[in-house]
């Protein structure tokens, strides 16, 4: 009867630890979902910050290749 006993005290833990599991599973899925929703988000913030970046890149590189051919005008003004 004693065993009878012990037996059943380690089904009704081992059920509290099925339990707890569950719950623990329900919470890691809702904290999972919810990552991935902000990991889409700032997929998304960077992809439009790299978007801008490339833009202010260009303006950059057209403004530099202007200056420098200003100054070859006017090295080349200068020079006759």
């Amino acid at each position: 009867m004693e065993k009878l006993g012990i037996l059943e005290q380690k089904i009704e833990s081992l059920i509290v630890l099925v339990k707890e599991l569950k719950e623990e599973n329900r919470c890691l899925a809702t904290d999972r979902s919810s990552l991935k929703e902000k990991v889409t988000q700032l997929e998304g913030s960077l992809l439009k910050e790299s978007e801008k970046l490339r833009e202010e890149n260009e303006t950059v590189r057209k403004t530099v290749d202007d200056l420098i051919s200003d100054i070859d005008s006017l090295i080349e003004a200068g020079s006759r």
